[in-house]
C-alpha cells in the first residue's frame, strides 16, 4: 500500500519533467529555426550592402553587448526566473529584427544594430543556460546535449535553404531582398518565448547578486576558463565567414542556404554518433583535435576547387567540434552540480567567450583594414585552429 502510494507520488513529478522537457525543446528549437533562417542572412547582407568590415563590427557589437547584460541578467534573476527571461530575451530579438524591417533608422547599420540585438540575446542565453542546468539536473547531460542539438540541427536542415530559396527567389535590393525571410524568423521567436512561458520549471532564482559572484577565483574552475576562452574562436570564424566566402566565390544565395543545411547534417550526424561512441570520444580526444586542426589547412586550396574543399573542410570540422564540445560541457554542467549557485558561473563563462570570439573577430577586421582579400582570410583558418587545444585542459 505504502509502495503503491510512492508511486503514485512520482509519477505526476517525472511527467511534469518529461513536460517541461519537450516543451523547452520545442521552444528552443523554434528558436533555432528562426536564428537559422536570419542569422547567414543578415551577414550576408551587410557583407553585399556594405563590406566584410561591417560584418565583424556586427558580430563584435552583439558580444559586447550580449556579455553586459549577462551581468545584468544576474540582478533581473533577484526578482524574476530564468524561465522569464528565456521568453523575454525570445521575444524582444523578434521585435529588434521587426525594426530592422519596418523603421530601419539605427537598426540597418551594422554597428547599431549588432549592440540593440546584443541586449536581448544576452538576456536569452543567460535565462536558457540556468534553465536547462535545472531542467537537466537528474539527466545524463551528455546525451540532453546530444538530443538537443541533434534536434536543433534538424531545424538547420531546413532552416537556411528555406530562406535561401526565399532571397533568391526575392526582387529588390539591399533589405527589400531579404524581407520575407526576416519577418517569418521574428514571428517564430514569439512563438517560441510564449511556449517558452508555459514551462512550469522556473530555473534557478538568485536572492541576492553582485558583479563579485561573476569573478570566481575557484582554481578548480580554471581550466574550464582556458577551454571557454579558446573553445569558440574557430567555430565563430567558420560559422561568420565561411557563408560570405562560399557567396563571394559564387554568388549564389541558395548555395549559401544549402551549407547551412549541410552543416545541420553533419551536425545531426555527429550527435547521433557520438551518443553511441562516448567512451571512445573521452579517450581518444587528442586524435580528434589533430584531425581538426589537420582538416583546417583544406580551406587554403584556390581556384576550381575551392568550394568543395570549403564544404569538405567545414564537413569534418564540425563533425568532430561537435561530440568534443559536448563532452567539454558535460563536464562544465557536472561541475556545476556542486555549486550553489550556478549562474555566477555561467556569466563568467561568457566572460571568456566573449573574449575569445572578439579576439577573432579583431584579427580578421585587422586583415580587412590592411586590404586583404576573403581568401586571404581563409589563410588564417589553421593559424586559429590551434586554439582547439584548449580543449584537453577539461578532456583529461
Amino acid at each position: 500500500m505504502n509502495l503503491n502510494n510512492q508511486k503514485s507520488k512520482i509519477r505526476p513529478g517525472r511527467s511534469m519533467a518529461r513536460s517541461d522537457l519537450v516543451r523547452y525543446y520545442v521552444s528552443y528549437n523554434l528558436f533555432a529555426f528562426a536564428n537559422g533562417m536570419f542569422g547567414i542572412f543578415v551577414n550576408i547582407l551587410f557583407f553585399t550592402k556594405f563590406s566584410i568590415l561591417s560584418v565583424m563590427e556586427y558580430q563584435a557589437a552583439i558580444q559586447s553587448t550580449q556579455t553586459m547584460m549577462f551581468v545584468v541578467s544576474g540582478y533581473l534573476l533577484r526578482a524574476t526566473n530564468a524561465r522569464t527571461l528565456f521568453s523575454i530575451g525570445t521575444i524582444a530579438r523578434s521585435l529588434i529584427i521587426f525594426g530592422m524591417v519596418f523603421v530601419k533608422g539605427p537598426f540597418y547599420v551594422p554597428f547599431a544594430f549588432g549592440l540593440l540585438y546584443g541586449i536581448p540575446s544576452g538576456v536569452f542565453w543567460a535565462g536558457n543556460n540556468t534553465l536547462s542546468q535545472a531542467i537537466t539536473r537528474k539527466m545524463n547531460r551528455f546525451n540532453f546535449l546530444s538530443t538537443n542539438s541533434a534536434i536543433s540541427s534538424l531545424a538547420g536542415l531546413v532552416a537556411p535553404l528555406f530562406a535561401g530559396f526565399i532571397v533568391s527567389e526575392a526582387h529588390g535590393t539591399g533589405i527589400a531582398r531579404y524581407r520575407i525571410d526576416f519577418i517569418i524568423s521574428a514571428a517564430l521567436l514569439i512563438v517560441a518565448g510564449l511556449i517558452a512561458m508555459s514551462i512550469r520549471e522556473n530555473g534557478e532564482k538568485r536572492m541576492s547578486f553582485g558583479l563579485r559572484d561573476t569573478m570566481i577565483g575557484n582554481p578548480d574552475y580554471m581550466r574550464f576558463k582556458i577551454f571557454f576562452l579558446l573553445s569558440n574562436m574557430l567555430t565563430i570564424v567558420i560559422t561568420t565567414f565561411v557563408p560570405i566566402y562560399i557567396f563571394y566565390l559564387t554568388h549564389d544565395y541558395l548555395l549559401v542556404g544549402f551549407f547551412g543545411t549541410y552543416a545541420a547534417l553533419v551536425v545531426i550526424a555527429s550527435n547521433i554518433s557520438s551518443m553511441y561512441m562516448q567512451k571512445w570520444i573521452c579517450s581518444s580526444y587528442r586524435m580528434l583535435i589533430a584531425s581538426v586542426i589537420a582538416s583546417s589547412f583544406l580551406y587554403l586550396i584556390d581556384g576550381s576547387y575551392a568550394v568543395a574543399a570549403v564544404f569538405v573542410a567545414s564537413g569534418i570540422i564540425t563533425f568532430l567540434m561537435t561530440p568534443l564540445g559536448n563532452a567539454a560541457m558535460s563536464s562544465f554542467m557536472n561541475f556545476l552540480d556542486g555549486i550553489e549557485y550556478s549562474s555566477g558561473y555561467w556569466i563568467n563563462r561568457e566572460y571568456y567567450l566573449v573574449s575569445g570570439r572578439l579576439i577573432s573577430f579583431l584579427i580578421l577586421s585587422v586583415m580587412s583594414i590592411t586590404g586583404a582579400s576573403l581568401y586571404d582570410y581563409a589563410l588564417a583558418i589553421p593559424a586559429i585552429s590551434l586554439t582547439v587545444m584548449g580543449y584537453i585542459k577539461v578532456l583529461k
